[in-house]
């Protein structure tokens, strides 16, 4: 019989493990072979899609910081700082090209599968892990190469290198924790760094707790060693509390925290109401549509998880291994929780906890028996569907290899590669073309809409006032509307972009348009948006859905 690639096989004759055709008829060598196979496809392809949305808009953040700007004065932000950091960071070691930024987004995720290997390893009895780890490596990276821009160079995936780190020392600190000569500085010293990683994580995206209480209390729960716990725990806050006591710092140093507290405590309770109401259940249904066959990765890992946590309780747990993969189980169900109630509307929300899922998958795969042969007949169908499924194994996509490899990112290139519908990078470029021929200084462009973004950073230039997205901005902030538009109203534009769909106009109604035709707006245009600022203004370009007003000084300016 066969052996499977996560069936520990014996070992082939030496002779054969010499050659490398022994090499690639052992299921090891066919692992490796078919993630080098991966990579090598994908690489360019990664590096020559387009930057989604909020990658673009952490970009203008970092570089009004870096430019003497004051962070939350100067740009809206609803959320917490670590993200744009991490950019003034990256951008000011590599610069600020859409190659750079990916490329630092290829390094996380290998820095994240490498940990979710070793965290897998520890909580699996497997005693050969090598198979294992080969085909643990080759689903994750298969899984990041199936995601599109809005999941690549995002914070969800961002803070699990941070996160898992922590994850790492705390399954660690279990083992600590139950030793019998336990050494009270050392535990201290090793629960601060786990503080630290946890804070890091945090201060890029807050929800990251709900995992991390999880992970915690359960390690509690498993050594049931209350004083050793609370020397733990007291090192845990206190790691913590000094990465948001240096992020503190920050933000009093540089100016940014009274602008800071404003917009958590005055703006973002509408932001927040603003996000409940977009949230529907047949959006989240589409959603885990596109994540398909990745997110059936759920229908086994919840119930092993479940009864893992269940276990615990039952006190059942006896080998190190079991309550290593528990602390695994709890941060894995504190993500999906997180992720599934807090969060739900974006596909990047996602996609941690089924990378995680993965490896709980992995830890329990059993290695003998009839359990053996139904999971293999799983995992063959699973494989099946992601490679008829999968983005990374499309051949329509695959072709365009070459052009990544001798044009680069054009903008063929990124409307053939992208995943999202937004922008249409062939029709927007003429946009940019334009605005560039009119040698436009800082703070006389805005951008109205969200996935046009991109024209302040190929262009150069600063937005015209704090409010770099107005149509969003006014939307996620509706009791701020009225400030918003005065502001924009009194502010250096000369120039307004917009994108007909995302202001409203129906796709089907848009229309094919060539930017060499006298503009105007298709004929079923909104009447109700005619007199509203921008389409009130003069109409100098239209490139497909995309549109360029001249705004014309009102006498009393």
């Amino acid at each position: 019989m066969p052996t499977h690639p996560l069936h520990s096989s014996p070992l082939s004759p030496p002779r054969a493990q010499n050659s490398l055709l022994g090499i690639l008829r052992s299921p090891l060598g066919l692992c490796w072979l078919a993630l080098g196979v991966l990579l090598a496809a994908n690489l360019p392809l990664m590096l020559c899609m387009p930057l989604h949305a909020d990658p673009t808009i952490y970009d203008i953040q970092a570089h009004a910081a870096l430019d003497g700007g004051v962070l939350y004065r100067d740009v809206v932000e609803p959320n917490l700082p670590g993200v744009v950091w991490v950019h003034m960071l990256v951008r000011s070691l590599f610069g600020w090209s859409t190659y750079a930024l990916r490329a630092f987004d290829l390094v996380v995720i290998s820095g994240i599968v490498l940990l979710l290997v070793r965290i897998t390893k520890i909580s699996s009895s497997c005693s050969n892990f090598q198979l294992r780890a080969s085909v643990l490596t080759l689903l994750l990276f298969w899984l990041y190469f199936s995601t599109g821009e809005a999941v690549h160079c995002e914070r969800d995936l961002w803070l699990m290198l941070p996160a898992l780190g922590a994850l790492w020392f705390r399954m660690r600190q279990s083992e600590r924790l139950l030793a019998s000569d336990q050494n009270w500085n050392k535990i201290f010293l090793w629960s601060s760094l786990e503080g630290f990683l946890w804070g890091a994580a945090f201060w890029i995206k807050p929800f990251v707790a709900v995992p991390a209480l999880g992970a915690l209390i359960t390690s509690g729960l498993i050594t049931r060693r209350w004083r050793a716990n609370v020397i733990d725990f007291a090192g845990v806050f206190l790691g913590g509390a000094m990465c948001g006591a240096m992020g503190s710092y920050w933000l009093i140093h540089t100016g940014a925290w009274h602008d800071f507290w404003d917009i958590l405590l005055n703006w973002n309770p509408s932001y927040f109401e603003a996000g409940r109401e977009r949230w529907t259940f047949s959006l989240y249904l589409r959603l885990n549509e596109g994540l398909l066959p990745w997110s059936l990765i759920h229908l086994v890992a919840l119930p092993v998880s479940i009864v893992q946590v269940s276990k615990l309780l039952r006190g059942q747990l006896d080998q190190p291994s079991q309550k290593k993969l528990c602390i695994l189980a709890a941060a894995y169900l504190g993500w999906v929780l997180q992720a599934h109630t807090m969060q739900r509307l974006f596909e990047y929300v996602h996609v941690p906890g089924m990378l995680l899922g993965l490896c709980i998958v992995t830890s329990v795969w059993p290695q003998r028996g009839p359990n053996l042969r139904v999971s293999q007949v799983g995992l063959m169908a699973f494989l099946f569907l992601a490679l008829i499924a999968s983005p990374a194994t499309n051949p329509q996509r695959l072709a365009w290899w070459g052009e990544c490899v001798t044009q680069g990112s054009t903008p063929e290139v990124k409307s053939a590669l992208q995943l999202m519908p937004l922008p249409n990078w062939t029709e927007l470029q003429p946009v940019i073309d334009y605005l560039d021929e009119r040698q436009l200084e800082d703070e006389e462009l805005t951008v109205s809409n969200l996935f046009i973004i991109h024209v302040y950073s190929e262009l150069g230039l600063k937005p015209s006032t704090r409010f770099i997205i107005p149509d969003v901005h006014m939307k996620i902030f509706p009791d701020k509307a009225h400030l918003i538009e005065q502001t924009i109203l009194d502010s250096r534009q000369k120039y307004v972009v917009s994108s007909l769909m995302e202001s409203g106009v129906n796709p089907e109604d848009v229309g094919p348009y060539s930017p060499h035709q006298p503009p105007q707006l298709p004929n079923k245009f909104p009447e109700e948006l005619l007199n509203q600022f921008p389409f009130n203004q003069k109409l100098v370009l239209r490139s497909g859905q995309y549109v360029v007003h001249q705004v014309i000084p009102s006498p009393e300016n």
